[in-house]
């Protein structure tokens, strides 16, 4: 196919390459689109669009979002003369000018391999049958050349990992473990801070997805409970950890809420850190003493490794490519995400909110695998525990709100349980008290152990610390 020929969909290959190269200067997610469907600068028909492409992911590459400017730069320290000839990027001003949507760039990337794929056909076949053409060919090795030099095509032109050996994959594993037993893999893993938790499933775990669900707190809960907020503090909970780990661990974190603005959620760090009434920062005002414990708290998440990111109806593909370019740049250790069912993104034709939900799950999951670190989404819970005729309501697996692919999908699941919400303050085995003392059950644990984990919370639900059994030593809490 020529380059100004039109494809399937009456877009001409040249319209498509052009558009592409424009959308990977104005998108943050068409680089990571892109590389992630393994596009490449030989697959462009026009090898000039090629040549930019390759400048383009270049500059990516670096961990820099790429613009015009700095393409053009880099088009001129690639290949001078090329650069002169072209015009820089003159040429593609026009389409600069009329894209509009990013959303058609997986279906561009696809068109362009596509076409890439026939044109090589075309040349494989043609050489045959030009060699089929001479009288002195023999058919035999006619037909062996033709399957020899399909197998090859193939290879070339296979999407994913290609199948490995059990042996490769068993040494693999020996080398793993031997690394773990030297305390190499420390750094492949994320202490929570609680030792309870971190006991049970050893922190959060690279490439490892981790849902942490709670009840909503819209204030619909029974009667019979005698409670102005159901809320378990999933949230809460969520930036305890991710402040442990910030401060104590100096670990890169990235919050995403699609829920809390960044001052709401710098609010509850800030209460979390200080004894400053959290009433004080959203309805009254604070006190001078308060001011002075805010300006201190300040001071000491000046230059933490902690980045909190507010947008709303954010999709998974925005939070990948930011996610993917702060690996680039090495300021990545744990992504959290909150929370789940609050991800924006077009529902397809005839999709339902529970297999958009499935879509999103799966699409974490990726993120987390290709980012190399632990992914960690706060996810909301139905209402069913409240039919129960168990009045404590514990949670269980099914309990998870579009719960279908959501257990499939995630490695670690865990509830946030705190009893005295249901009227339980005496624990009925130990008889300890239950007052300030939060649950963690471990649903489901892929690589590891299922279980109970303990913490203590404070009356505002802004500091939670480890549980010390009564009349035992304290220790470090978050």
């Amino acid at each position: 196919m020529m380059n100004g020929e039109e494809t399937d969909g009456g877009i001409s290959l040249g319209d498509m390459e052009k558009a592409l190269v424009c959308l990977l200067m104005t998108s943050m997610e068409a680089p990571v689109q892109a590389e992630s469907a393994g596009l490449t600068q030989e697959m462009f028909a026009d090898a000039s669009l090629g040549f930019v492409y390759e400048v383009i992911m270049k500059i990516y590459a670096m961990g820099v979002r790429p613009d015009m400017v700095l393409v053009e730069r880099g088009m001129r320290e690639a290949d001078e003369e090329l650069a002169a000839k072209l015009g820089g990027l003159s040429f593609l001003l026009p389409y600069m000018l009329n894209v509009r949507h990013d959303g058609n760039v997986a279906a561009y990337v696809e068109g362009i391999k596509k076409q890439y794929k026939l044109r090589c056909l075309v040349t494989l076949f043609g050489t045959m049958a030009f060699k089929a053409g001479k009288v002195s060919s023999v058919p035999e090795e006619l037909v062996d050349e033709a399957e020899r030099l399909l197998m090859q095509f193939r290879q070339k032109t296979a999407e994913g990992a290609p199948v490995r050996t059990i042996g490769e994959l068993a040494a693999e594993a020996v080398s793993w473990h031997y690394r773990r037993f030297g305390g190499e893999l420390e750094a492949e893993q994320v202490k929570s801070g609680l030792a309870e938790f971190d006991y049970v499933t050893g922190g959060f775990h690279n490439t490892e997805l981790t849902i942490v669900a709670g009840r909503p707190s819209d204030g619909k809960t029974a009667v019979t409970l005698q409670m102005a907020r159901p809320s378990m503090g999933k949230t809460a909970f969520v930036l305890n950890i991710t402040d442990y780990i910030a401060v104590r661990r100096q670990k890169t974190c990235l919050i995403f809420s699609l829920e809390m603005s960044s001052l709401q959620m710098l609010n509850r760090v800030l209460a979390g850190m200080t004894d400053v009434n959290p009433d004080h920062l959203r309805i009254n005002k604070p006190t001078g003493r308060e001011l002075g414990q805010l300006e201190e708290a300040a001071l000491r998440l000046k230059d933490l490794p902690f980045y909190l990111d507010y947008t709303v109806g954010a999709t998974v593909e925005q939070i990948r490519a930011k996610v993917l370019l702060q690996c680039r740049l090495g300021k990545c250790d744990l992504v959290v995400v909150d929370y789940l069912h609050l991800l924006g993104g077009d529902r397809r034709k005839g999709e339902t909110q529970e297999q958009m939900v499935g879509r999103n799950v799966r699409a974490l999951k990726q993120l987390a695998l290709d980012s190399n670190c632990p992914v960690l989404t706060v996810s909301q819970m139905n209402r069913a525990c409240e039919a129960r005729a168990d009045k404590a309501y514990l949670p269980v697996m099914s309990d998870l709100r579009d719960s279908g692919t959501i257990e499939q999908v995630a490695d670690c699941v865990a509830f946030i349980y705190r009893p005295e919400r249901y009227g339980f303050t005496r624990d009925e085995k130990t008889g300890h008290s239950l007052v300030g003392v939060g649950k963690i059950y471990i649903a489901k644990n892929r690589n590891g152990s299922t279980g109970i984990a303990r913490f203590r919370y404070n009356p505002s639900f802004t500091r939670i610390t480890d549980y010390i059994q009564p009349g035992t030593q304290t220790s470090l809490g978050l």
